[in-house]
Formats: C-alpha cells, sequence, structure tokens
C-alpha cells in the first residue's frame, strides 16, 4: 500500500512524502503497490503508543456509573443488582444513605485502590470495614460475570482508538479468565502489550498473540497518594501512617523467572520508600520498570538509571491538592522533566481510566512542566516502544504502520486510525 500526498510527522514539522507499507510495517520503497490512498492535504502522525493504561479498566468505567460529580441520587435509584461505580476523590457525606439498600454498592475510588462499600457488600464480600484497599479489590471483580469483562474490554479498545492511541501497555487481567484474556488479544484491534497482574507468573505463557503481546508481569510496591497508601519514609501530614508496602514476598523469584525468560517486571511504586525498597531488590536486574515514581528520595535518584519509567506528566497538575499529604523530606517530588533531562528512559502514560486517555490532555500536561511539545510527542509515540524494544511510534521503514490520519495540522481532527496498516476506526 502506497498513502501519497501527506504531509508526514518527521522530527517536529509536518514534510510532504509518501509513505510505504509493506505487512503490516512502513517499509522505504514499494514496487507495484496494490493499494494506492491519496491523501492529498491530510496529516499523518505516527499513533500514540500509551505506556500506561487500562484497556479493560476504561471498558469498564463507561459501562459503570461515573461518580466524578459525587452524585449518589443515580446510586440510589440504580436497578442494577450489583451497583458499581468509580471516579470519586472525597466521600459524599450523605454516603451513609446506601447503607438502607439491599444489595452490594462499591464506590471505587478515583485512583482504583480504595473502594467504600455498602453494609450489604460488606456481608457479601466478607469484609468487616466500609473501605476496603489494595488486593482486597479483587473480590469485587469476581462478583461480575465473564460476559461484562468481554463487553467492557470492547468498549475499551474503541475508546483509544478513537482518541488516536493504536497501542497501549494494559494490564486486564482481573476477573477475567486467562483464556478469555487470551481470545480478546487475539482478536483485538488495538495493539495491546500486556503485561499479567500476577505473583505467580510461571503458571501463564508469553509472547506474542495477533497483532498483540504479553510481554511483562505486573506487581504492586504500594498504593495511591489520594488513597493515603503510597508507601513513605515518614508518616503523611498530621498522621501515623506511612502507607502500604504491598510487594509480593517471592518478588526477587519473580524477577529470576522473568529474567530467566525475557520479560519485563513492572512494578507499580509511588511513596519514596517504595522505590528505596524496589531498587534495593531490583539490585543489578536491570532493564525492568518502574511504573508512576512520583516521590524519589535525592539519594536515590542516581540509581535510575538502569531502569525505565512509565510517568504521568499530568499527575503533577491534577495532584496539588493531595501534596498537601506528603511530609517534608529530601525528596524529588514528580522529577520527569529532570528525569528527561538526565538520559533516564522514560514514556508517557494516561493511568487511564484515573485520567482522561486522551493525548493531547497528557501533552498539555507535559507542556505546562517544562517538556517541549517534540519531546512529548516522541515519548508518548516513539518512547512507549523503546522502553521494550518494539518498533512502534515512528513513520519509518521498520516501524509498524500504526499511524493516524488527521484532517488538519491542529491534530484535533481524526480522520482515520491504521493499525499493523489497515484501517481500524
Amino acid at each position: 500500500m502506497i498513502l501519497k500526498n501527506a504531509y508526514i510527522w518527521h522530527n517536529g514539522i509536518f514534510v510532504r512524502r509518501d509513505l510505504y507499507i509493506k505487512n503490516g510495517n512502513f517499509v522505504a520503497k514499494l514496487e507495484n503497490p496494490e493499494r494506492e490512498i491519496n491523501l492529498e492535504g491530510k496529516y499523518v502522525f505516527p499513533g500514540f503508543s500509551d505506556s500506561h493504561a487500562h484497556v479493560l479498566g476504561v471498558g469498564i468505567k463507561s459501562l459503570t456509573l461515573n461518580l466524578e460529580d459525587n452524585d449518589i441520587e443515580q446510586v440510589l435509584h440504580s436497578n442494577r443488582e450489583i451497583v458499581i461505580g468509580r471516579g470519586w476523590s472525597e466521600l459524599p457525606s450523605d454516603v451513609s444513605k446506601l447503607n438502607d439498600l439491599k444489595k452490594p454498592v462499591i464506590l471505587i475510588r478515583r485512583c482504583g485502590h480504595v473502594a467504600w462499600i455498602n453494609k450489604y457488600a460488606m456481608s457479601f464480600l466478607k469484609c468487616n470495614d466500609h473501605f476496603i484497599y489494595e488486593e482486597e479489590l479483587e473480590k469485587i471483580w469476581k462478583l461480575l460475570p465473564e460476559e461484562f469483562y468481554v463487553k467492557a474490554f470492547e468498549r475499551g479498545q474503541e475508546e483509544f482508538l478513537k482518541k488516536g492511541i493504536t497501542s497501549v501497555h494494559s494490564d486486564d487481567l482481573h476477573g477475567v479468565s486467562f483464556e478469555t484474556l487470551l481470545r480478546l488479544l487475539r482478536e483485538s484491534k488495538l495493539r495491546i502489550y500486556e503485561k499479567l497482574y500476577t505473583s505467580e507468573p510461571w503458571k501463564y505463557e508469553y509472547g506474542t498473540i495477533g497483532i498483540s503481546k504479553i510481554f511483562g508481569i505486573k506487581v504492586f510496591a504500594d498504593g495511591s497518594l489520594g488513597g493515603k497508601t503510597a508507601y513513605l519514609s515518614k508518616p503523611y501530614v498530621n498522621s501515623a501512617n506511612y502507607g502500604k508496602f504491598t510487594l509480593p514476598e517471592n518478588f526477587k523469584e519473580i524477577v529470576k523467572f522473568a529474567n530467566n525468560n525475557g520479560l519485563q517486571v513492572c512494578v507499580h511504586t509511588i511513596g519514596d520508600e517504595a522505590l528505596t525498597r524496589v531498587l534495593e531488590l531490583l539490585g543489578k536486574n536491570y532493564g525492568h520498570r518502574i511504573i508512576h515514581a512520583q516521590i524519589i528520595k535525592k539519594s536515590d535518584f542516581s540509581k535510575l538509571q538502569n531502569f525505565v519509567f512509565s510517568i504521568q506528566p499530568h499527575f503533577f497538575i491534577e495532584d496539588q491538592k493531595i501534596i498537601n499529604y506528603i511530609p517534608k523530606g529530601n525528596f524529588l517530588l514528580y522529577p520527569f522533566k529532570q528525569m528527561f533531562n538526565n538520559g533516564i528512559k522514560i514514556a508517557f502514560s494516561s493511568d487511564a481510566p484515573v485520567s482522561p486517555h486522551d493525548p493531547r490532555y497528557v501533552i498539555e500536561g507535559a507542556l505546562k512542566i517544562g517538556f517541549t511539545l517534540e519531546e512529548s510527542i516522541k515519548l508518548y509515540t516513539e518512547a512507549s516502544g523503546m522502553i521494550i524494544n518494539e518498533n512502534i511510534g515512528k513513520l519509518h521503514p521498520g516501524f509498524k504502520a500504526d499511524f493516524v490520519v488527521y484532517s488538519d495540522k491542529s491534530l484535533t481532527n481524526i480522520e482515520a486510525v491504521y493499525v499493523n496498516g489497515e484501517k481500524v476506526y
């Protein structure tokens, strides 16, 4: 296939030239192409690649109640047998009304690390408190039928594609069986790089599945700042709480398995003390990934060079209120630009559904903390592939033919999205 007469994104500018595609990849030249598409006056951009988000989570959020405006009336009047909503930052003052409902009500915080459940759900889930945290939330996902997750996954991939995101490093082994996950990956039109949430990675298979790939293992070292479960070296302000350290006890065994099988371990790590402990346990097992890294001890900064990072530049803007929870100390807070300037390998991500799965939103956050537009685009396209040695995010021979066609250079009006050389949106 040949794309003719388009303006192609190249090194920060648009250049008028043709693009050639063969077997799902860009090539330097193509004799006698079977198809020719005239893109006269259109702008072609590499597909955005989100280095850490949740395809299933985005779909689930779209199929459940949105609690971002703290409206519990929609919960009270829901006709669902199990009421699930997500998005609150501070619980509404009248949440106790929900204890009168004779069905499970589960309200998940925006961060996804804390949930409030009503009395009926407490009994249903065998919990002793209205609040559940971290791995306890896995109980929730066992309540819903597998057909729900299939629908949610399909909705999630559609949501990413329509924003011009052609690949996602996702985390979807929640509620859905591994057999069903394999089927979803095989049928996916979105290119998915899957990291399996498990402390027993030897139970699963890895490698290429359709246009997607299971490449790694996901574990949690702590929780979230907003939920006050990120693990700190000093207690949260006006509290005796340090957060939670949740790294699996067999972490070294997981890393050894990953090393022996060419997999990447991806560790959710937000608090400074969690990061210190993860770096100590990783030692010289280089090349693995830290996700988030929002609070870093200055003494740990030099140790970051040997690892790769998925970071969210917009979190610094979103978290201005909860930064007040962080105690004073010898920390670097959200030092993403400093990491980049020091040659540490980072890639941008949205962490959707925690934040909007919109490249413009992520890039606007990056511009506000000092990244240039060209840097931001590279970190949300090509860099996402670089941290896992995949040729994506670049309109160049040898790279996957994942791209977006826009009607103008403002990059707001998407006309078509291609993955592996095929139109998918």
